[in-house]
């Protein structure tokens, strides 16, 4: 689908310049070439602000290249390569016969006078030219780069030296494109890793001297006092690949007002508001379902953004995800769970692969029931990876909140809620009730790191929320609702796993707690295998499910 959007976008761009650039070309026949990347830039905006303005462009060309540059930082994949396709054109056109390996204003031939952010994106236009979106993955695994931590530009240069993929003009000419639309529309340094299927995160601004520190320090620095060579807050970049928090060295955004351009873009596809010195901090999603935070002064120490996509086309096979020894126990236990119609939490540190989790588990849900989902925002697009189910799926916006869109969800003839994280007190009260009498199973995902803390803060939330003065009774209500407790974890060897699942036991009794709590299966991450210490009893409901 994606190659289909890309080819028309292509073949637009195509019929627009025949249409275009002819009428323009006597006055840029006596045009001196651009000295460098900086004045092609600026030339390449002239242009095309100038079609912008021009009132003799149709006004269809006119409004496809407004949306292309509006929506192509956004995550509009479509409009990325449309806006890239029109850049190429007009470099070639600018360029004409000059067109060579060395009018590119890049030195591929002289890597010692090439930066290690120009070569990494030459390597990756090489190892992209067949096609598929995970070219870092593919650089990952020729490299050797993935037990790393940090990537630098020795990294790179060996890189650029030994690859046994390399390329010839297009490619160059293709990281000539690349450098000027991110400079002008697209995430500067970040846009490549952004817009790669492989990785899972990206953040920058995140470390590094803020600005009040490296102007002291640059003071200092004369006087061969100061710390010379200390990475700035626009120079930190990281990547989230396998699990792996990576820094990315060789990237930087080379002032401030980069990466505060970039943070000023990427957030506007669908947020409420502006950010400002009164909204610092703003939640909110890409067009490509990935989500995105962004901060700024005052609150924040610099500016700064995180992104984490969510692009999967098809739903990951559990078998994927849980594959160290003595999975097939834990595999079994979690199916099992869903098949016999019990509510449970799925709880975890960020990035411990709970999302990912849950949205493979929903292959084991019978397919005849209407299954209901409650998020801030869009994230587990389950109408995406599971077409022909009864989905249907609310997130909050404006006065709606998440305890509104639960509520609703008791008169949608809803068998199975899931609610995408439970993360104030009474969305935690109503995933109680909701468990407790308006749908047959309920899931969540949540933050805390035991299954004492996760009862107590539902019990909390019921007695804050909900009028409940006796803890008794709230917390009888919480163990009624809740059966067990899947644990997450994403250590920092990078490894993803199910560290432990806990079923939960209601206990009679006259003074707390009012209950236990048995380990099922534990993970031995010494050993890196599965211990399975208890078996679980569940009374079936008749439905296995065809993804087991």
């Amino acid at each position: 689908m994606i190659w289909t959007v890309i080819l028309i976008a292509a073949g637009a761009t195509a019929a627009f310049l025949i249409m275009y650039l002819p009428g323009k070309k006597k006055s840029r026949d006596r045009e001196p070439p651009p000295a460098d990347i900086t004045e092609l830039c600026s030339r390449i905006r002239e242009r095309i602000d100038g079609i912008l303005l021009d009132p003799s462009s149709s006004e269809r060309d006119r409004q496809h290249i407004m949306c292309a540059v509006r929506e192509a930082p956004l995550g509009d994949r479509g409009e990325r390569e449309y806006l890239r396709d029109l850049i190429k054109s007009m470099i070639l056109d600018m360029l004409g016969d000059r067109y060579g390996r060395g009018n590119l204003f890049i030195p591929f031939d002289d890597p010692d006078s090439m930066s290690a952010m120009l070569m990494f994106e030459y390597l990756y236009m090489c190892f992209g030219a067949e096609g598929f979106g995970d070219t870092f993955a593919r650089m990952v695994e020729t490299f050797g780069w993935g037990e790393k931590d940090a990537i630098d530009r020795d990294d790179i240069r060996k890189a650029y030296d030994t690859s046994p993929v390399t390329g010839g003009y297009n490619e160059m000419l293709d990281t000539l494109v690349q450098r000027v639309y991110e400079l002008l529309y697209g995430h500067d340094c970040a846009d490549l890793i952004i817009s790669d299927t492989s990785i899972d995160g990206v953040s920058a601004g995140v470390g590094g001297r803020t600005r009040l520190e490296w102007d002291y320090l640059s003071s200092l620095t004369e006087d061969g006092t100061g710390a010379e060579h200390a990475s700035r807050s626009f120079d930190t970049v990281y990547c989230v690949f396998g699990g792996r928090t990576i820094r990315l060295k060789f990237l930087s955004f080379g002032s401030e007002d980069a990466l505060a351009r970039v943070v000023k873009n990427i957030y506007r596809y669908n947020s409420k508001t502006a950010l400002s010195q009164r909204d610092p901090v703003i939640h909110a999603t890409m067009k490509d379902n990935s989500r995105v935070m962004v901060s700024r002064p005052p609150v924040s120490d610099g500016y700064a953004f995180y992104v984490r996509k969510y692009r999967s086309s098809s739903p990951a096979d559990i078998r994927t995800l849980l594959v160290h020894e003595g999975a097939e126990d834990v595999i079994e236990m979690l199916t099992a769970l869903v098949r016999t119609e019990q509510s449970f939490c799925i709880s975890g540190n960020t990035g411990g692969g709970k999302t990912t989790l849950l949205k493979a588990l929903v292959a084991y849900i019978n397919p005849l029931y209407a299954i209901r989902v409650v998020e801030s925002s869009f994230e587990l697009d389950l109408n995406n990876l599971y077409p022909e189910r009864n989905i249907h799926m609310l997130q909050e916006r404006g006065d709606f909140s998440i305890y509104d869109a639960i509520t609703a969800t008791k008169k949608m003839d809803t068998d199975v809620l899931l609610i995408g994280e439970v993360n104030e007190p009474k969305v935690a009260g109503a995933f109680i009730q909701i468990s407790q009498s308006g749908s047959k199973m309920a899931i969540t995902t949540l933050h805390h790191e035991t299954t004492k803390k996760l009862i107590e803060y539902m019990r909390n939330a019921l007695m804050c929320e909900f009028g409940i003065n006796d803890p008794a009774v709230a917390e009888k209500q919480v163990v009624d609702s809740i059966g067990f407790d899947v644990h997450m974890v994403r250590d920092t060897q990078g490894r993803h796993y199910v560290e432990r699942i806990t079923k939960i036991i209601p206990v009679e009794s006259e003074h707390a707690p009012y209950y236990s709590l048995s380990d099922l299966i534990v993970f031995d991450p010494v050993r890196s295998r599965y211990i399975k210490k208890n078996d679980l009893i569940l009374q079936s409901v008749g439905y296995r499910a065809g993804g087991g």
